[in-house]
């Protein structure tokens, strides 16, 4: 419940920065944000006047649709419906965030501002052309429709400080906090303390005020040059599909001028990524490693410097990582780290673990047993610890054992006296032999290709043997094919895939190909086929059938 969308934070569907927008300058009750939920007030405006005045199923049902997601988005802010769904309606628990109910919020809403353009833009065919040259009963509802959202927005941007604070909740305790931080020796009752604390609060104040200003005068730009177009419509000045082209570019280039704020060319350019994501020396040592290594599929390595490694996504920008942080992570993943790697502050990783997902490196602060120090980071102490002992991501074991259970396998998976190069756990046993490796048998692997959805090896070995790869195993979509005929992935080792490989050399790949794929990409396909080709279809046919109606209307007129 900390995502719960404020009551006051739905007013950036109009002010995109009301709240500050998104980073260090946003002062909504949430934790943080990246950016607000922003419609345009034209989207609101058409939204409202397909409520008002379209009476139909489908606008109710909208409706509903908007009150209620909007309600769920609240979170605690509206307990008294939240709650009770989130303990008790199946799946209701899966929306992860309160907020993320606004996804369908919006879209509730831009539906319903495409039935009020289209309302908008009809006239009234009853009446004949010298009566709706006189009156028009369209003009007024529109008028009072974007006058509304304009009104609100006006007041709020003339008199802001009477409903927006600009203050995050408990900011002046953080700030003071940070600055104690920064200063341990000073008294928190210090003055100055308390005066730099009272400053910071004013300048944030100001930039928050002035940003919601500029922002609130825009809104009423946009929605002045909507609402004008339609008016210039509904006076015959111009055409229907004049009009509708003019809102929809409003309404896209109000839209355009926000998400560029969050979404540009410098969020993905080496320039701006590398401000957002620092890069270490370590990290250069690493990737220097890395390519000396080959490239991708030759290690992974275990960031311990920054803290808990599943909470930081920051190593793995630069280098496949052992941890990197997910919302929402595979559940045997979750197990392997839970109960195989098992960090705490006590002790460091389990070595068998480590090995198992082929951990060449661990960036830590200090030594761990079984490792030797590969790099040190005179600035920051850093160091870069090598793990010899990593097994490769891919490698031929010559015997298997069975273990029932998963906390019998995670047991003798942390066992010191396991050696994953030479055994591999397996669920269920094989139904073809494997022969154990000696000094003199012949068990090679090399790596020959590795992308995200395809890796390839080439295995050369003189009896039959079990291929084990450092690959999380996941059977809704990866599948095995040994000199191009399918083969079965086995568990191994609780998280890791194993194909048999018979005597000889052979072609090992392994590639994504999940049906769900597939089969979306078929619907996806069909599916932008049939909308856009019926999208046209109707545009020619009402083409057609208002060139059929003027001149019906011409000939009446002139009989």
């Amino acid at each position: 419940m900390r995502w719960s969308q404020g009551p006051g934070e739905l007013f950036t569907f109009a002010v995109a920065d009301a709240f500050g927008g998104g980073g260090q300058t946003y002062w909504g009750p949430k934790t943080f944000t990246e950016g607000p939920h922003y419609l345009t007030g034209g989207v609101l405006s058409l939204a409202g006047l397909a409520a008002w005045k379209v009476r139909t199923w489908l606008v109710w049902g909208l409706g509903l649709a908007t009150l209620g997601t909007a309600l769920f988005s609240l979170g605690k802010y509206a307990a008294w419906i939240n709650w009770p769904f989130f303990q008790y309606f199946p799946f209701f628990d899966a929306f992860r965030g309160p907020e993320m109910w606004l996804s369908i919020t919006a879209l509730a809403l831009i539906v319903l501002a495409g039935i009020g353009l289209d309302y908008a833009l009809r006239r009234d065919e009853t009446q004949s052309r010298r009566q709706r040259q006189q009156t028009d009963p369209r003009q007024r509802p529109i008028l009072i429709a974007f006058g509304v959202v304009f009104a609100v927005v006006g007041l709020v941007w003339l008199a802001p400080n009477t409903v927006l604070d600009f203050e995050k909740p408990n900011e002046e305790q953080r700030i003071r906090q940070a600055l104690l931080r920064q200063n341990p020796n000073v008294s928190p009752q210090n003055p100055k303390v308390q005066q730099a604390v009272r400053q910071q609060v004013r300048k944030l104040k100001q930039q928050r005020r002035g940003a919601f200003s500029t922002d609130a005068q825009r809104t009423l730009l946009f929605l002045a040059l909507a609402a004008g177009a339609l008016v210039l419509y509904r006076r015959r000045t111009l055409p229907a599909w004049g009009a509708g082209v003019a809102v929809v570019a409003v309404v896209a280039i109000d839209l355009w001028g926000v998400d560029t704020r969050y979404m540009n060319e410098d969020r993905y350019s080496p320039g701006g990524t590398e401000q957002t994501i620092p890069t270490y020396q370590f990290d250069q040592f690493i990737k220097q490693r890395q390519q000396e290594a080959g490239g991708l599929g030759r290690f992974r390595v275990l960031s311990l410097a920054e803290g808990n490694p599943t909470s930081t996504a920051r190593p793995s920008y630069h280098y496949e990582s052992v941890g990197g942080y997910h919302g929402a992570k595979l559940q045997r993943y979750q197990d392997y780290l839970d109960h195989i790697l098992r960090l705490t502050e006590r002790g460091g990783p389990n070595e068998n673990a480590l090995d198992l997902m082929n951990t060449r490196y661990i960036v830590a602060r200090q030594q761990l047993p079984g490792t030797e120090v590969a790099y040190r980071s005179e600035q920051s102490g850093v160091l870069v610890l090598e793990n010899p002992d990593a097994v490769p991501r891919g490698f031929l074991v010559g015997e298997t054992e069975v273990v029932d259970g998963a906390e019998a396998t995670w047991e003798q998976l942390r066992d010191s006296s396991f050696e994953p190069r030479r055994t591999a756990l397996l669920p269920e046993p094989l139904d073809a032999p494997v022969a154990p490796i000696d000094s003199n048998s012949t068990a090679d692997v090399t790596l020959e290709q590795y992308e995200p959805e395809e890796i390839r090896w080439t295995v050369s070995t003189d009896a039959p043997r079990f291929f084990v790869a450092s690959e999380v195993h996941y059977p809704a979509g990866w599948n095995a094919y040994l000199d191009g005929e399918r083969v079965p992935i086995h568990r191994t080792n609780y998280l890791l895939r194993g194909v048999h490989v018979p005597e000889g050399e052979h072609t090992l790949e392994m590639r994504f190909e999940p049906a769900a794929d597939r089969y979306g990409r078929w619907i996806a396909w069909t599916s932008t086929i049939l909308v856009y080709g019926g999208v046209l279809m109707l545009a020619g046919l009402r083409v057609r059938r208002r060139w059929f109606e003027e001149e019906a209307a011409d000939e009446a007129d002139a009989s």
